[in-house]
């Protein structure tokens, strides 16, 4: 019997709480709940769901979503920043900057973002002196976080101390996402609270097993809504900012008028003389630079054309040598040729009965 007054109180208080949320969240929708004969009951206290629908605070929705206060009369200004300072925006930018002082610079860049509150998070670059053509290899990569209220302030001390070639930034409004995740978060808070005061009521093993097992769920889903909003906060309270910084001889120019063809020629060609000149100052940098190896080459490729030339010395001698034997060879066999023919001559004159 005591038992039956326990489940039957426990019953009239889950329908009690779940009516109360539904009649508070009645301006911005509905909150729908599957009801159970007791939390005592596993089978059915499992199915019963947190919340279904979106349960949005009537102080935090009125403020922001109330069009009576922007229309009649007119949308004043204080309404207006009112409204926008209550709405969760998140802010991100990304820039590319030239410097000519690379070095100067990012110390500069770390003094400005920790004097405003921010921090770097992450950071790459490389800082070798090796130069392709006249342009220098030294750049970095810098994503820093900014507050929020500070962005704008930021950005334009970066362009006061680099030439920014690029820009952009974007605002993502997670107001909606935020609202339903804080109401939702009170709902479990509030269930998590019932769910302790009829743990401690709980007489049965039956009971305590299975009003433990949601009380797991709903710290469950407690902690990682909790870990959902801090990192929101982190997002709207600081901005991330990507810094792309190149080291340049010369800034980029930004054309905002077209040039007429005279100025275009009159340009091109100072450009040309400029590089040109450039080009001449750079080859003698190299020149001086590699002047060890290009002597080293010249002594090797010295020493290849020496060797080359004796051997050619010493072929063209024995092709000589060769041929003087050759000829000689040639002149012996000649001769003894000569020798044979006046031997058959001389036989065939002396032979017998041949004068008769």
């Amino acid at each position: 019997m005591k038992k039956m007054r326990f489940r039957l109180l426990t019953t009239v208080v889950i329908i009690a709480a779940l009516l109360s949320g539904c009649g508070s969240s009645s301006t911005s929708g509905s909150y729908k709940s599957a009801t159970s004969d007791s939390y005592a009951s596993a089978d059915n206290y499992a199915e019963a769901p947190a919340a279904e629908a979106a349960y949005v605070d009537e102080s935090y929705d009125m403020a922001m979503y109330d069009d009576s206060t922007t229309a009649g009369s007119g949308a004043s200004m204080t309404t207006e920043n009112a409204t926008t300072s209550n709405r969760k925006l998140i802010r991100n930018a990304s820039l590319s900057v030239e410097t000519k002082e690379f070095d100067e610079l990012l110390v500069s860049l770390d003094t400005k973002i920790k004097g405003m509150g921010g921090y770097i998070e992450n950071m790459s670059g490389n800082y070798g002196s090796r130069y392709s053509s006249y342009r220098s290899s030294k750049s970095a990569y810098i994503t820093a976080r900014i507050p929020s209220s500070k962005l704008d302030e930021f950005i334009n001390s970066v362009g006061e101390t680099a030439n920014i070639t690029s820009k952009s930034e974007s605002v993502t409004d997670i107001t909606l996402e935020y609202v339903d995740m804080e109401s939702h978060k009170k709902m479990l808070k509030e269930e998590q609270d019932r769910l302790l005061e009829f743990l401690d009521q709980a007489e049965t093993i039956e009971d305590i097993i299975t009003i433990e097992d949601r009380l797991t769920d709903v710290k469950y889903q407690l902690e990682s809504m909790e870990s959902q909003l801090r990192t929101y906060d982190n997002k709207i309270d600081y901005s991330t900012v990507d810094i792309n910084i190149q080291e340049v001889i010369d800034y980029t120019v930004v054309v905002e008028e077209e040039k007429t063809p005279v100025e275009r020629m009159k340009e091109g060609f100072a450009e040309s003389i400029r590089n040109i000149g450039i080009g001449l100052r750079e080859f003698g940098i190299w020149f001086v630079i590699n002047l060890p190896y290009i002597v080293l080459l010249a002594i090797i490729a010295l020493i290849v054309l020496i060797i080359i030339r004796a051997v050619g010395k010493r072929n063209k001698k024995k092709r000589e040598a060769l041929m003087e034997e050759k000829a000689k060879r040639q002149a012996e066999e000649a001769a003894r040729g000569i020798s044979a023919e006046d031997s058959k001559a001389e036989v065939y004159v002396n032979k017998p009965g041949k004068n008769s």
